[in-house]
């Protein structure tokens, strides 16, 4: 049976997780996406009311979590963000958990954990290695900001509550920083990828 190597891939908001990830994905390798995980936790009645709890019943109408309401309020000080990964992470886990399963049992090469709190909430303990993926932070803010529709100041304070490049690359095993245009970093992370694979 294949031993599948399994990476934690890691870094703040806007570094371009998404993008290595797509690579290590065409290369072959299984991805699980925590804040896909993080969605899906959210959406039961138990999550939805202790949600409405800590940020106040006017984050659901007619049934439905206004995540972008959520989201303004969770990621408003580091205290709040706390709150919300209190609620929602121990159902994270239990999908993780079975999704590292199925993936096993099928036989994969190797699993992509995608997790921006790979560390805060204990999912490098699956991890074979670890990887940091970091850029400036004006490249990320203006990644932030196209990509989720937002200005500045909001793109800022969720730059704000999270940690910076080096608290990532210092507990990651490799750094891979995505600076450079999308065909080189798509380069480095091929790289990466083949280089993680040829360990033991």
């Amino acid at each position: 049976m294949t031993l599948t190597k399994i990476i934690g891939l890691t870094g703040p908001t806007g570094a371009g997780k998404s993008v290595i990830a797509g690579v290590f994905a065409d290369m072959g390798a299984k991805i699980i996406d925590c804040d896909r995980l993080a969605r899906k936790a959210t959406e039961s009645p138990a999550c939805i009311s202790a949600l409405c709890g800590a940020f106040g019943s006017d984050i659901v109408m007619n049934g439905v979590l206004n995540r972008q309401k959520l989201a303004d309020r969770a990621f408003r000080s580091p205290a709040s963000t706390a709150r919300l990964n209190q609620i929602t992470h121990p159902a994270i886990l239990r999908e993780l958990e079975r999704r590292i399963m199925c993936y096993k049992e099928s036989g994969a090469a190797a699993i992509v954990i995608d997790a921006p709190l790979l560390f805060e909430g204990g999912v490098e303990r699956y991890c074979d290695v670890t990887v940091a993926v970091v850029a400036a932070p004006e490249t990320r803010k203006k990644r932030i900001m196209n990509r989720d529709a937002i200005t500045a100041r909001q793109a800022e304070l969720r730059m704000s509550v999270q940690k910076d490049n080096a608290y990532y690359a210092g507990l990651c095993t490799y750094a891979i920083d995505t600076g450079g245009s999308e065909p080189e970093n798509k380069e480095k992370a091929a790289r990466l990828y083949v280089r993680i694979m040829n360990e033991g």
